[in-house]
């Protein structure tokens, strides 16, 4: 799924305005940026941002593939240690829910969590997508 780029969780003004001058507008066009430059140190260099923002934004652009991953979910994925796909894609979806309840009940992140069957459909679709990062 392709998420315009202030939608991204996280990102700055500053940066945005960044991304944009580079002709990068979406998380589609992030992950392709990433790809034509080979690495987050050369795409950082690229933009002019901090190493350790792109790869956040990249790794977030990359969990944004998956439908139903937006701002909010990400955080509560960030907050049970999910930062990629293949994090992601090694995670059992009931104990995932399940941390995110915990979670959840302590942070207050989103207003409800996703039900088991998102989850499991985000895992499945996780397995499923070629690994874009290195």
């Amino acid at each position: 799924m392709n998420v315009i780029i202030n939608k991204l969780y996280g990102i700055q003004p500053e940066l945005e305005a960044k991304l944009k001058a580079r002709s990068i507008k979406d998380s589609e066009g992030l992950l392709r940026a990433y790809r034509a430059h080979g690495d987050i140190i050369n795409l950082a260099e690229y933009v002019g941002a901090e190493t350790t923002t792109i790869a956040q934004m990249v790794h977030r652009a990359d969990l944004a593939r998956i439908r139903g991953i937006g701002e909010a979910y990400t955080s509560l994925l960030e907050a049970a240690g999910i930062y990629t796909i293949r994090d992601l894609a090694d995670r059992c979806p009931e104990e995932l829910r399940s941390q995110f309840a915990r979670i959840n009940n302590e942070r207050k992140i989103v207003g409800r969590i996703p039900a088991l069957a998102m989850v499991n459909g985000w895992v499945s679709k996780a397995r499923r997508l070629p690994v874009t990062l290195n």
